[in-house]
């Protein structure tokens, strides 16, 4: 009569460690990009804030073509431009570029001369 094995082998122990080494490798991983792409959608959601502010602040007048460096509350540094152009008897075309790092958004309006 055969007799069972009792226990775990240092085989099976090791390859139960590197299992889990591997899983929570991939799970780490993860958790870097999910925290990238969040970084990035608050950054975009400051860039669209910045730009449709000055938007606003242009609709309202004084319209003149600038720029400046805003930045937001995280320390993240942008450059805002902001440009008309006059519609000759239409709405003016009001645009801003706010841009950080390789990233930039573009928004834009019209305006009652």
């Amino acid at each position: 009569m055969k007799r069972l094995a009792r226990g775990t082998s240092i085989v099976e122990a090791l390859v139960a460690v590197a299992l889990a080494g591997l899983a929570a490798a991939g799970l780490a991983g993860a958790a870097a990009v999910a925290g990238r792409s969040l970084r990035l959608a608050d950054q975009t959601t400051a860039a669209l804030t910045f730009g449709w502010e000055r938007l606003e602040r242009l609709r309202a007048g004084p319209r003149a073509d600038g720029d400046d460096a805003p930045v937001a509350a995280d320390g993240t540094a942008f450059t805002r431009s902001w440009t008309q152009a006059d519609g000759r008897g239409r709405p003016t075309r009001l645009t801003a570029r706010v841009a950080w790092g390789a990233h930039a958004v573009d928004v834009a309006t019209e305006a009652m001369p």
